[in-house]
């Protein structure tokens, strides 16, 4: 089987590549092609791995030539902004889905504890000279976690909230997991779990449905000192919504890692509200995965997957191009 990689990949990278797929498949570097060569090796491949797929590996005049490749494989976890124009209709695309998990939920965690327990507010005083020991933290022990796209990033996510003591209620498309959490449900739930619900944690695909899942009705629904986190797509909220809801709710708080507009490398952050204004909102630059290694594992579950469709198994992360055509 002829496996090609269309992304620049390290040594580090091409050891895994040699470790897992080397006695299963003829493994070839799209990068080392010379331009006379790239066409032979797309038109010989049968399987791609991409990291994204967005980041110019391929062009749409060489799409054409990818008529044997049966997988499409993403070494990232994001289907969103695929150019799905350049994916064989006949091959199967297959996201990297929970390959970040552990250091997501950490950074979950993180923001979690850091808006729960008012630090930034509370520093920004200290620095003044302001000791102010009167107002209250938020505890998380006996509280209730809800978790809006209970995959893989959500498994992770929900023991860590179980080791701080809360319960954990999770949605997801089918509304079934083999997970031990207290609740599992579908979107017809979203209501009911955002309401029971002290933290708040997004982690859904963005698709044409999840786009403005959570916007001005939904903020309404969560209990007015509610923590919301976003580490999806920043789109799944309604930016407006939450600005107006935030600075009208002030024990309510947020946690953004991922934004509605992200910036390319050297260009600043945009925002359409003056969110860092807000006492009760923090954020970091997308950056939750952003751990030594993380590429590296990442790259080890995507091969992983590879083999499994190697051997005629079932394969994990399988993308349905209806919900983002």
């Amino acid at each position: 089987m002829n496996v090609l990689v269309t992304y620049h990949a390290g040594e580090k990278e091409r050891a895994i590549y040699r470790e897992v797929l080397e006695r299963v498949a003829r493994i070839r570097y799209l990068h080392d092609a010379g331009q006379d060569e790239r066409p032979r090796l797309l038109s010989q491949a049968q399987v791609l791995i991409a990291m994204s797929f967005s980041h110019g590996e391929i062009d749409g005049t060489e799409a054409s030539l990818l008529k044997n490749v049966g997988l499409v494989q993403l070494i990232f976890a994001g289907a969103d902004r695929i150019p799905f124009d350049l994916i064989p209709e006949q091959a199967v695309l297959a996201s990297n889905t929970g390959a970040f998990a552990g250091p997501v939920a950490e950074h979950v965690l993180a923001l979690t504890l850091a808006l729960a327990k008012n630090l930034f507010p509370r520093y920004r005083l200290l620095c003044e000279g302001r000791f102010d020991r009167d107002s209250f933290n938020k505890e998380l022990k006996g509280g209730i976690c809800g978790i809006i796209g209970f995959g893989g990033n959500g498994r992770k996510i929900a023991r860590l909230m179980q080791a701080m003591g809360m319960k954990v209620y999770g949605i997801n498309r089918g509304g079934k997991t083999d997970a031990p959490i207290d609740f599992v449900g579908t979107m017809a739930h979203m209501k009911m779990v955002l309401q029971e619900a002290d933290v708040v944690v997004v982690t859904t695909p963005l698709t044409r449905k999840t786009r403005n899942m959570i916007a001005r009705d939904e903020l309404q629904w969560m209990k007015p000192d509610a923590v919301l986190i976003n580490v999806g797509r920043g789109d799944l909220i309604n930016q407006g919504a939450l600005y107006e809801h935030l600075k009208s709710n002030p024990d309510f708080r947020a946690g953004i890692d991922t934004w509605w507009r992200e910036p390319d490398h050297g260009e600043d952050l945009t925002l359409g509200y003056p969110f860092c204004e807000l006492p009760n909102f923090i954020g970091s630059p997308h950056n939750a995965d952003q751990v030594p290694g993380s590429i590296l594992r990442a790259t080890r579950t995507a091969l992983k997957n590879v083999k499994r469709y190697l051997a005629g198994e079932d394969i994990h992360g399988v993308v349905d191009r209806d919900d983002y055509l």
